[in-house]
């Protein structure tokens, strides 16, 4: 009986490591090809881009037009796992719709969309899965904005150094590679489609897109115009603004330049 005893203790002891082993491997398993920490993209250009250090200069989108817009291509080697926007931009406009950032790949031609709709506020979009938020765009007043997205779904925007954490889009799925960006217009297919109605009119500056690192550092040294930690995760960097084309009426002005809009 002593022995009998013994004995099932000892296989007790060894069911209760094998729970523990079997809850680490699935814990492995749940995290670990979803991780959110990504190493730099190996980012590049594709196409004829030139670089442009833009310090102390501004886009400006003077007209309503289909046409006015900058464009640029990214070419990175694996699909995004993490993205980190920021940028200012300044409008009159209260009750328009207006594209202020448009990432579209040939999967998808909302892979990272930053918009604002007729009613004022901002809407949030990563590969066709959508936020539309209480954040309203403040108008006649230039105003800082980012947005930040990564693979397990985590979203988040600051609008003038305030936070706003949004509902979870896009989990485990990469932005693909060969992506065209439009500042200044919405592209309801990859590269084209685009609408008179949801024009940007208005001025933008120091555009920075990210492809990686700790977004609240990118986001904190942005709003206090510091220099990034994170200089080799840039997908767009302001102070080497790798444009391919300005289109329409969009052009690059200095910063006491005044835009004349319409």
């Amino acid at each position: 009986m002593c022995r009998s005893w013994v004995i099932l203790k000892a296989l007790v002891a060894v069911l209760g490591l094998l729970c523990v082993l079997l809850v680490i491997g699935i814990a492995v398993l749940l995290t670990g090809n979803t991780s959110c920490s990504t190493p730099p993209p190996q980012n590049g250009a594709y196409g004829n881009q030139d670089y442009h250090d833009m310090q102390n200069k501004k886009l400006c989108f003077p007209k309503h037009s289909d046409d006015s817009f900058v464009k640029i291509l990214l070419d990175y080697k694996e699909p995004l796992t993490h993205l980190t926007l920021c940028m200012r931009y300044f409008t009159q406009f209260s009750r328009k719709e207006q594209s202020l950032f448009s990432m579209a790949t040939r999967s998808y031609s909302n892979a990272f969309l930053l918009f604002i709709e007729r009613n004022g506020k901002f809407s949030f979009e990563v590969n066709h899965d959508s936020i539309w938020t209480n954040i309203a765009s403040p108008p006649g007043q230039w105003n800082s904005v980012c947005a930040s997205w990564n693979v397990c779904g985590t979203t988040e925007m600051w609008l003038n150094g305030k936070k706003f954490s949004l509902q979870r889009i896009s989990t485990g799925r990469g932005i693909d590679t060969q992506a065209i960006i439009k500042i200044g217009q919405e592209q309801d297919s990859y590269g084209g489609s685009l609408d008179i109605t949801q024009c940007f009119v208005g001025e933008i500056s120091d555009v920075y897109l990210w492809g990686h690192g700790k977004t609240t550092t990118l986001v904190s040294q942005f709003l206090q115009t510091q220099r990034s930690s994170f200089d080799d995760s840039f997908l767009i960097n302001w102070r080497a603004f790798n444009y391919t084309s300005l289109s329409g009426h969009a052009s690059v002005i200095s910063n006491s330049s005044v835009c004349d809009v319409d």
